[in-house]
């Protein structure tokens, strides 16, 4: 009977490749910021105007996804049958990357027009291939437990996606929140120190 180490290599790994991938979040994230101090023609003469209820059913459906990769991990540590959920799981981050793909379509001003366009559709796209990464890792988790590599003493391949996949939906929603708040910040940040 085989088992596996309640943190193995791979567990860590991810964790220590999280924590890099959140470094770079944070870079994008005071891009903006210093963008406030050093682009010329600041603020922009269009302020961003996103899809509101695009951009709230985007941060809804990431949190969606978490819930259908939870429900996947204890349904099979409870030996259920957890592919639909994966199933589903996979749907709603592929929702998540269509929705972000009309968003980025949307920005205003264009990203190559000012580089506060092109700081959002770097945001949006920083969720975009974050979600798209968590639909292979579910896939990934599909392929193991077709092959048997999967079973409720051996779940790591769905734990790394709950874990990849609360990653994503966390940063997604500070993304697409820090896009519904631009109108405000290029507002109130409109006059530089």
């Amino acid at each position: 009977m085989l088992t596996e180490a309640a943190s193995p290599p791979a567990w860590w790994a991810l964790i220590f490749t999280l924590v890099a991938d959140a470094t770079l979040f944070t870079s994008l994230v005071f891009g903006l910021l210093f963008l406030w101090i050093s682009a010329p023609n600041w603020p922009p003469t269009s302020v961003p105007d996103t899809d509101l209820r695009l951009a709230l059913a985007t941060m809804a459906v990431l949190g969606v996804a978490t819930l259908f990769a939870r429900v996947a991990l204890r349904r099979l540590v409870g030996e259920g049958a957890p592919q639909i959920w994966i199933a589903l799981a996979a749907l709603a981050l592929l929702a998540v990357i269509a929705a972000v793909v009309v968003l980025i379509t949307g920005i205003l001003p264009h990203p190559t027009a000012h580089a506060l366009g092109a700081i959002a559709a770097a945001l949006l796209t920083f969720v975009a291939i974050h979600a798209g990464i968590g639909v292979l890792f579910l896939l990934t988790a599909t392929l193991r437990l077709a092959s048997g590599y999967a079973s409720p003493r051996r779940a790591i391949d769905l734990r790394l996606s709950r874990l990849w996949i609360d990653y994503t939906a966390i940063t997604g929603v500070l993304a697409i929140g820090l896009m519904l708040a631009l109108p405000a910040l290029v507002t109130m940040l409109g006059l530089r120190p």
